[in-house]
């Protein structure tokens, strides 16, 4: 019998997707981070050599997603756009999901289409099977950053996440009127609502080797053309003078931002270099920094972050390094 829920359970996944690679667990040590398994309220995660979520025990929340500094940890999310959402402890006719914890910032942006207002609605988190209380302050933070993306678009929304027993779904606003398509055509109504609708919309992720949240996150900031000198939503690190060049930041990056370049520039040092927009800001580098001269920086500006790769630090010759080969 247990063999038999095992297999149901596991037919109805909800657990995140996990790459092995941008896990700060694996990439440094198990004690470099262990936040997925602090949080999870089923105790469904251990961590050995890597993160391991046990199918039945996972109750699909997201909490784990929302703490994973380095988006080693992605939801499977499924949601109809330009619609409010309600967790499935809430009755009524609105779409559900498992929990609110599944949700990110492209995903709160896609719900709204062309609406600058949503409604999140929750249960008792408390009190939920779900997940736990931890999850308010997620969200929170999570329409936060939400929020912060829109404004590059200069986008004022409102998302407002309540608690209650039951929602139904809202008379569609925003909708094309008879009048509208008699006057415009329907191939024209198209067009109109797909203008409004693409400034939020970022698309399919490209590349596989980054996470998806990333990829959109930067294609949100792109699309709204930006001035150079604008400050994104966005985080870089910073090096200080004191860098031995020694491997260990490009070693524990788990997106590959970091390279160490030794062949470009013989005779005059070598150089860190950096590549702003596979940057996730998971702190990795700052933490594993032997020397301590890694600090995270928010003031990023659209120029900095999609000018392509920068000297994160240069190393004059006379100075020495730490490491041996280029990474």
């Amino acid at each position: 019998m247990d063999d038999l829920f095992r297999f149901l359970f596991r037919a109805f996944d909800v657990a995140p997707e996990y790459t092995s690679t941008r896990c700060l667990a694996v990439t440094q040590s198990r004690e470099a981070c262990s936040r997925c398994r602090d949080v999870c309220p089923h105790q469904a995660i251990t961590i050995q050599r890597e993160v391991e979520i046990d199918d039945v025990d996972c109750s699909g929340c997201g909490l784990c997603v929302q703490v994973c500094p380095s988006q080693a940890l992605e939801p499977k999310a499924s949601y109809q756009p330009g619609h409010d959402l309600r967790c499935s402890q809430v009755a009524g006719q609105a779409q559900s999901m498992v929990c609110l914890g599944r949700l990110q910032s492209s995903d709160l942006l896609r719900l709204l289409g062309h609406r600058d207002r949503l409604t999140l609605a929750r249960s008792d988190c408390a009190d939920c099977p779900i997940g736990s209380a931890a999850m308010i302050d997620a969200v929170a933070g999570l329409v936060a950053d939400t929020e912060a993306l829109a404004e590059v678009h200069g986008r004022q929304i409102a998302i407002s996440v309540i608690e209650t027993d039951r929602l139904d779904k809202p008379r569609e606003g925003g909708s094309v009127s008879r009048r509208e398509l008699l006057r415009g055509g329907w191939r024209g109504a198209q067009q109109g609502t797909a203008a409004m609708l693409a400034p939020l919309d970022p698309g399919e992720e490209q590349d596989g080797d980054l996470p998806a949240e990333l990829q959109r996150r930067y294609r949100l900031i792109e699309l709204a053309e930006p001035e150079p000198d604008k400050l994104v939503p966005w985080r870089l690190p910073r090096v200080g003078d004191g860098c031995i060049m020694c491997p260990v930041c490009t070693d524990v990056c788990p997106t590959g931002a970091f390279g160490r370049d030794f062949t470009s520039h013989e005779g005059d040092g070598a150089v860190l270099e950096l590549q702003p927009e596979r940057c996730v800001g998971c702190d990795a580098c700052v933490q594993a920094c032997p020397v301590n001269v890694i600090d995270m920086d928010e003031k990023v500006s659209w120029q900095e972050l999609s000018g392509g790769t920068v000297e994160a630090y240069r190393r004059s010759p006379d100075e020495g390094i730490e490491g041996g080969a280029a990474r």
